[in-house]
């Protein structure tokens, strides 16, 4: 099957799920990645890259970038982007698209109006949330999903309905997909439980819906209440926040004012092997996901408590978006409630008492492995190619 994928930023350290994804799809597939701007090639190799730029003139691009925020299908049109579009698709000859991101697939929607080919949009998030607060984007993706030949897939049940309840119409031909994690590279090599201190681990980008201060916050009152249970100081559980982001001075300064940074460190941006190296030092996984404020923006399913269940930590969430799709409260760790710092802390303080969960990695592996996640695709494609 020749498969061509667009989006817009090829390849996206924070989106590495998608990139995994076509890498996983070419070894069964002919693939071509067709993008705007190809970026870390030497992290993310990938032969069949084609870039097509869409506007070279960095004053026009500047206007181009706000109609767009505003979501004005005028923002994404373009003549001679259009030309070398239909010129590229007609000379890969694909026989199914698959394009990423509500609204960054409006680079290829609004300016390729065949409808012979069967095209793939996958929402992962900012796009079924957060943006649909914008009329004008409601309006133009529900005219959109009207096309005969468009195949919506979210990456989460939840992320499906909020959608349909948004734009107020069912959406038949729409697919559930979970993110794939590649479960042999992420895999406990260790099997002897680390000593003290306990290791509360976090590895994201410091963005508001990744819920840093809560955590943070909660951390606080944790130590406040093994201190008044006279805990030693060498016994002090230690929280790792591995990322970078515009965040992360801040989180920086509020754990100096909370008093608690010698418990905290930030190690910085990390590779998959540093992640995983991490997690096999952890104790448990933390990752406080709330919807932003007030922007309305909200997670998929995280592919960081994915890969630390493929680890086998009890993880520590909320209740967000698709994460109870992931994680069952109480069985693979404890959800709470967005900013329920309270109950936070205290589901720190019982998780401490928690080990390994050889269930968590049989959850993943049944339901969130890399594989079965292009097997499913592909059964996709070949379902919308049915005649």
């Amino acid at each position: 099957m020749k498969i061509l994928v667009f989006v817009k930023t090829f390849a996206n350290p924070t989106l590495t799920f998608l990139y995994n994804e076509v890498t996983e799809l070419a070894k069964n597939h002919e693939v071509r990645v067709l993008t705007c701007e190809r970026k870390h090639p030497d992290r993310f190799p990938f032969g069949d890259v084609e870039t097509l730029p869409f506007e070279q003139n960095e004053w026009l691009a500047k206007i181009r970038h706000k109609l767009q925020v505003l979501d004005f299908e005028a923002g994404f049109k373009k003549s001679t982007f259009a030309k070398q579009l239909s010129e590229a698709i007609e000379t890969f000859q694909p026989d199914v698209i698959h394009t990423h991101f509500g609204f960054e697939s409006w680079l290829l929607l609004l300016n390729f109006r065949r409808t012979d080919i069967p095209i793939f949009i996958s929402f992962h998030g900012y796009d079924a949330s957060h943006k649909l607060n914008s009329l004008r984007y409601r309006t133009t993706l529900k005219k959109l999903l009207k096309r005969p030949n468009l195949y919506p897939i979210f990456v989460s049940n939840f992320m499906q309905k909020q959608v349909e309840a948004r734009l107020q119409m069912s959406i038949p031909q729409a697919q559930i997909l979970y993110y794939g994690t590649d479960v042999d590279f992420f895999k406990r090599t260790r099997t002897d439980y680390p000593k003290t201190p306990f290791i509360f681990l976090q590895v994201s980008s410091f963005a508001v819906k990744k819920g840093h201060q809560y955590t943070v916050r909660a951390f606080a009152k944790l130590l406040q209440r093994l201190d008044t249970e006279a805990q030693t100081p060498s016994k002090r559980p230690l929280l790792i926040l591995a990322g970078e982001g515009s965040l992360r001075n801040e989180i920086e300064q509020l754990c100096q004012k909370l008093g608690i940074s010698d418990s905290v460190q930030f190690p910085g941006l990390v590779n998959q092997t540093q992640a995983r190296e991490l997690m096999e030092k952890a104790h448990a996984f933390v990752h406080h996901s709330v919807t932003s404020k007030p922007i309305g923006d909200m997670e998929g399913i995280p592919n960081a408590l994915m890969e630390a269940m493929a680890m086998e930590l009890p993880v520590l969430s909320t209740f967000h978006s698709g994460i109870p799709e992931l994680v069952k409260d109480g069985l693979h760790g404890f959800l709470v409630a967005e900013e329920d710092v309270e109950n936070y802390a205290q589901k720190m303080y019982e998780i401490l008492k928690w080990g390994y969960l050889p269930k968590n990695r049989a959850k993943v592996v049944a339901q969130f492995e890399k594989q079965q996640h292009a097997q499913q695709l592909v059964a996709y494609y070949k379902n919308a190619l049915k005649p």
